[in-house]
């Protein structure tokens, strides 16, 4: 017994919706900011001392250098319709043998930035 549109020559062809079960893809990698550049009796506000994930050492450290960072924070007053603000910078070099790396900031970080996270973009790509 065959249905009455298969008797007429209907076929129906079902179209397979693919699904993305993945998480988005992320373009930086966390860092914590863990001071500023010092001495015994000095410290160089120009500097900011920031310690990458998973990173241990200095040829692992080389990648990133030239990178953007971004310190993200949030603020009491609205501007441009966010409470959000940006300050923008660049790791410069390395510092140390352990993978700690040095970046440069457009406007210097503020001091309670001492132990938050800060995103390292993994762009501009140097290939």
């Amino acid at each position: 017994m065959k249905s009455e549109q298969q008797q007429k020559g209907v076929t129906k062809t079902v179209k397979k919706v693919k699904v993305n079960k993945k998480a988005p893809v992320r373009l930086w990698v966390k860092a914590v900011f863990t001071g500023f550049r010092r001495s015994k009796v000095q410290q160089n506000e120009k500097q900011a001392l920031l310690k990458i994930q998973h990173v241990d050492d200095v040829s692992s450290s080389r990648f990133y250098w030239g990178k953007r960072v971004a310190y993200i924070y949030k603020a009491h007053s609205l501007k441009n319709n966010t409470k959000f603000r940006t300050i923008w910078g660049r790791v410069s070099r390395s510092h140390g043998s352990n993978g700690i790396v040095i970046a440069r900031f457009n406007r210097n970080l503020p001091p309670r930035a001492i132990g938050s996270t800060l995103r390292v973009f993994l762009y501009p790509n140097r290939a």
